[in-house]
C-alpha cells in the first residue's frame, strides 16, 4: 500500500484498505462536513474537512469570513498538520468528491512533509491529479497570489 492513497468519495465508500485498521487513517473532504458512515469504521481515525474546490488568489478573498464560508484556512492547515504529526507512521487514505483536486493537494503535502518524495513524484507523473493550488499554497505557507502562481504551479507539476 502507498503511504497516501487518493480516491473519490464513491470509491472510498467501497474500498477496503489492504492493511489492518490500526495502520491506516483517513481524511475526508467535502463541501460540508461528511457524516460518519460504515466506511469510516475501516480506519483507526478519520479527519473530516469541509471546504469548496475554489481556485482564487489569496489577496482577492477574505479568509476571515464566518464559519461555514467553506474556504481552506490556516486553522484547517493546523488541523491537518496535527493529524499528520499524530499519525506519521500510518498509511493515509484521502477522498474528496472526485479525488482529483482537494485530496491530492493534501496528499502531495503529506508526502512532501513526511519525505516520501519517490511516491510524490510517481503521483505527479501519473497525470491523474490536479491538486488545488489554493489549498496547496496555504499548506506550504505560500499563499496563491498572482506573484506566486507560477512558482506554485511549477512545484505541483515538477519532480523534486
Amino acid at each position: 500500500m502507498n503511504k497516501v492513497t487518493i480516491i473519490s468519495r464513491k470509491k472510498f465508500g467501497e474500498w477496503i484498505p489492504p492493511v489492518e485498521k490500526k495502520d491506516v487513517v483517513a481524511i475526508r473532504i467535502g463541501d460540508q462536513v461528511p457524516v460518519k458512515d460504515t466506511a469510516t469504521k475501516r480506519y483507526l481515525d478519520t479527519l473530516s474537512l469541509a471546504f469548496y474546490d475554489d481556485w482564487d488568489f489569496a489577496d482577492k478573498i477574505d479568509r476571515n469570513t464566518p464559519v461555514g464560508s467553506n474556504r481552506f484556512t490556516e486553522k484547517d492547515k493546523t488541523t491537518v498538520d496535527s493529524f499528520i504529526d499524530k499519525y506519521a507512521d500510518k498509511y493515509f487514505v484521502l477522498h474528496c468528491e472526485q479525488g482529483i483536486s482537494r485530496s491530492p493537494a493534501i496528499g502531495y503535502y503529506i508526502l512532501k512533509k513526511l519525505g516520501f518524495i519517490e511516491e510524490l513524484n510517481n503521483k505527479k507523473k501519473s497525470g491523474l491529479f490536479l491538486p488545488n493550488i489554493e489549498v496547496y499554497g496555504v499548506l506550504i505557507g505560500k499563499p496563491y497570489t498572482e506573484s506566486t502562481a507560477t512558482e506554485l504551479r511549477t512545484e505541483i507539476k515538477s519532480l523534486e
